[in-house]
């Protein structure tokens, strides 16, 4: 069910032409787990929750209009959560 979600969340930021493209990776992370970051350094996220902890680095992200790869690793991510 939480990839639906991912799914959803990606097609909005994706329809918002407010957000550079470049900047969609990182509105996304935040949008699905801005209440878990601990950092975010150098375009490094660290979210953690209940003892887990999960990184994602995306300056390395796949380009944002992959979607499919992109849901599959936020789901990765955010699994344990």
């Amino acid at each position: 069910m939480f990839i639906k979600g991912i799914k959803r969340n990606y097609d909005k930021i994706n329809q918002d032409d407010s957000i550079a493209h470049e900047d969609k990776i990182d509105a996304l992370l935040m949008k699905l787990g801005g209440e878990y970051l601990v950092s975010k350094e150098d375009r490094v996220y660290i979210f953690e929750k209940e003892g887990v902890t999960a990184k994602f680095d995306a300056k390395h992200a796949r380009d944002y209009s992959f979607k499919d790869y992109l849901c599959k690793d936020m789901n990765k991510l955010f699994h344990g959560f």
